[in-house]
């Protein structure tokens, strides 16, 4: 599906449930960078004239009817000092898995891990992407942690460049509703 159409069917979707313009002035105000103050749900609460329990509540409400999957900082590693990026895989057996992840996940150097299939010519099954400030830093990291595991097969698949992070625009003068 091209994005135009996959565009176009989400909002379909999320027109059967009547947003009013409320609705689409906060998921307009979710889809630009979220203001960096101690409350940014009150700034923007108050830049669309609404309580902030209102704002809260209607997030709650698109949240619930999954027409707002989630609230996520997108963060620029490159441009925030850190200059090594590097997938870890390595393959964590099923009753292992979810008690090592957990762990690693939970390291301030991860932004984000998941499992996947294995395949006979890729045997790895688990995926973090760790971030470092240089490349020695990052590998003695991984290192460290594949140790701390017992994990003995593993590699790091380096980022060789940072693609262009941005978030669809639902409500633009082309497809508003």
């Amino acid at each position: 599906m091209t994005n135009k159409k996959a565009e176009t069917a989400r909002l379909k979707k999320m027109n059967k449930f009547k947003l009013d313009k409320v609705d689409k002035a906060i998921i307009k105000s979710m889809e630009k960078n979220i203001p960096l103050t101690i409350n940014p749900y009150q700034k923007i609460a108050d830049q669309l004239n609404i309580e902030l329990v209102e704002l809260l509540d209607r997030l709650k409400k698109l949240k619930q009817q999954k027409i707002l999957k989630r609230v996520a900082a997108i963060l620029y590693h490159r441009q925030s000092g850190y200059q090594a990026n590097g997938m870890f895989v390595c393959f964590l057996p099923d009753v292992k898995l979810t008690a090592i992840a957990n762990k690693i996940s939970s390291l301030k150097e991860v932004s984000h891990c998941y499992q996947r299939k294995t395949y006979p010519e890729w045997p790895y099954n688990f995926y973090a992407m760790f971030h470092a400030k240089n490349k020695s830093v990052l590998e003695d990291l991984v290192v460290e942690t594949a140790a701390k595991h017992q994990i003995n097969d593993y590699q790091i698949l380096y980022s060789t460049e940072e693609l262009k992070k941005s978030s669809l625009k639902y409500f633009t003068n082309d497809f508003d509703i």
